[in-house]
């Protein structure tokens, strides 16, 4: 239930505070509870229920949530639109027992370096954005915080928690690594470290929050309520008065707009030469719509390199890709650069919702092919144009083959392969022109991802159909930043995410467009049960998933600005 109840505190049962996890009597049953307001009978909040009538707490249990997280887990369900007590949990640590733990902390050695050096002027701003090169180090930043106090680091990956608190503790750092080391954080160390719900846990001493690769889509809660770790770390910074980093080599349109207009952004410029692999752009104009996406860069990759090569082809997603069949141009959007969708001889834009002719823009063809290769037979054609034990990875293979030479499959190769000498993009156009407002961004995480697994000695080889894309020359001349500043701003004219609040609403009752409330500055799309709606802002929003709650007969699930929309 995300109900509240009113108890009351027995004398001599110490330690019960807002944030407290206590076990109460609730309807003949003993259940655990949070305490969210504490004060007498009588006091505003305190008086609809008679004295005599109070249940009092059994016991309480020593962890519970650290107080300003309690009691900013409202206004967390109230952002994303769902229930307060999922945020609870999720700030609760996992054992609520404690064990014997004393403060420590250590003889920090930091990084001298251009992260260092820039994360010094944010703190001195009150925090801000820092971009990181993929191939440089956040962790920088992390040591020159904990020069003034305990740091709390939140990571994308519990990996990533785990390899990061062992360097920082070559560095004299004493850490603590949640869930597991929770009393070591209750206690005292120099720095917290965790992944997505460490930026809810408690946190003695907090003196700065550092939030690494803000750009990923694992910080987002994939329950209901699907907040932002990267946004609810800026709120809790500030509930605390502390300030709030967040690190990224290729920073979200929606960190820049949370932070402000008066965004400080900082860039480690020393280390940005070297701060990406090699990247070669590769142009498939000149190969038929209908060939083989293994040019002779890539089959020339696998033969000769020194390591595993991977070769990422991502075919999820049921958006088509149209291509001209005189002169192979991609047909896109002519205002958001998205795939457009063809029927009936039309082509319309699911983003920005034109429709045009089913014309090529370039050379007026209007016989379009759809351009559909798959995984299984490139990995198979590899194979047999090198000679080489190619392996297929998907999202669903459980076991990856360590003696493969190369490695074909979808993104999920990313995130499954921690090191190899190149990787090659055989065809990004779908991507780029994926039928989501998110698609460039989610493609430029990829390009991040891939260039941490080569290394600076590696490669990346990218090919399309569209090498004089902006985001793909933007890449190969190393000017990332002037290509983000440019997409911001075509999303701010183009009113799309950050700059409109978007929900995923789905429901256990069937919806219909009776059903649908009527809120001006909200628009929205009826599909298969499933009702997608945009909003000018999270008020707006808000009003919506309200009125839409109290005319469905039944339990409504908002997911509210998911990371790919």
């Amino acid at each position: 239930m995300d109900k509240e109840f009113d108890y009351e505190v027995p004398p001599g049962l110490p330690g019960v505070g807002v944030g407290s996890v206590v076990r109460v009597g609730l309807n003949g049953r003993k259940v655990d509870g949070w305490v969210v307001a504490t004060g007498f009978h009588g006091a505003p909040g305190f008086d609809s229920v008679a004295a005599d009538r109070l249940t009092p707490v059994l016991s309480v249990a020593a962890h519970g949530v650290d107080p300003v997280v309690a009691e900013m887990s409202e206004w967390v369900a109230r952002r994303w639109c769902g229930p307060r007590r999922s945020v609870l949990r999720s700030a609760t640590p996992v054992r609520k027992r404690s064990r014997a733990a004393h403060e420590t902390h250590g003889h920090v050695r930091p990084v001298e370096d251009a992260v260092a050096t820039a994360a010094h002027g944010l703190l001195d701003a009150g925090g801000g954005l820092l971009m990181v090169p993929p191939l440089a180090s956040a962790l920088s930043a992390v040591t020159a915080a904990a020069s003034a106090g305990t740091v709390l680091v939140v990571c994308p990956t519990l990996r990533m928690a785990r390899l990061g608190a062992a360097y920082l503790r070559r560095r004299g750092c004493t850490t603590a690594e949640l869930p597991d080391e929770i009393d070591a954080a209750l206690a005292g160390r120099d720095v917290v470290v965790g992944s997505r719900s460490a930026v809810l846990a408690p946190c003695a001493g907090l003196a700065a929050i550092v939030v690494i690769d803000e750009h990923e889509e694992s910080l987002h809660e994939e329950r209901v309520p699907t907040w932002w770790a990267a946004e609810v770390a800026i709120e809790r910074g500030r509930r605390a008065g502390v300030p709030v980093i967040l690190t990224s080599a290729v920073p979200s349109a929606r960190s820049e707009m949370i932070l402000g207009p008066a965004t400080t952004v900082r860039e480690a410029t020393t280390v940005r030469e070297s701060g990406w692999p090699a990247v070669t752009v590769v142009d498939l104009s000149g190969v038929s719509v209908g060939g083989s996406l293994l040019t002779s860069e890539a089959i020339e990759t696998v033969r000769t390199s020194l390591g595993r090569s991977l070769l990422v082809l991502n075919t999820k997603g049921t958006g088509r890709l149209m291509a001209c069949r005189r002169c192979r141009t991609i047909l896109a959007c002519s205002g958001c650069g998205s795939a457009v969708a063809v029927k009936d001889g039309a082509t319309t834009c699911s983003q920005c919702h034109i429709s045009t002719e089913a014309v090529c823009g370039e050379c007026g063809g209007t016989s379009l092919l759809n351009v559909r290769p798959g995984v299984s037979r490139l990995a198979a054609d590899l194979a047999s144009a090198t000679g080489a034990n190619v392996a297929e990875v998907t999202a669903g293979a459980e076991d990856i083959d360590g003696s493969a030479d190369a490695w074909v499959g979808t993104d999920a190769l990313l995130h499954r392969v921690r090191d190899a000498s190149c990787v090659v993009f055989l065809d990004v156009d779908r991507d780029l022109a994926a039928p989501r407002s998110s698609a460039t961004r989610e493609l430029l995480a990829s390009f991040a991802r891939a260039a941490r697994i080569v290394g600076r000695d590696g490669r990346l080889i990218v090919q399309t159909r569209q090498p004089d894309h902006p985001l793909l020359v933007a890449l190969a001349s190393g000017d990332l930043r002037s290509w983000l500043h440019d997409d911001v701003s075509l999303r701010r004219r183009l009113g799309l995410p950050p700059f409109s609040e978007t929900a995923v609403i789905t429901a256990d009752v069937a919806m219909d467009e009776s059903t649908v409330p009527v809120v001006g500055g909200a628009d929205w799309a009826l599909t298969d049960g499933t009702l997608t709606v945009r909003a000018a802002d999270a008020t707006t929003l808000r009003e919506f998933v309200d009125q839409l709650r109290a005319g469905v007969q039944g339990h409504v699930r908002v997911a509210v600005n998911p990371p790919r929309i």
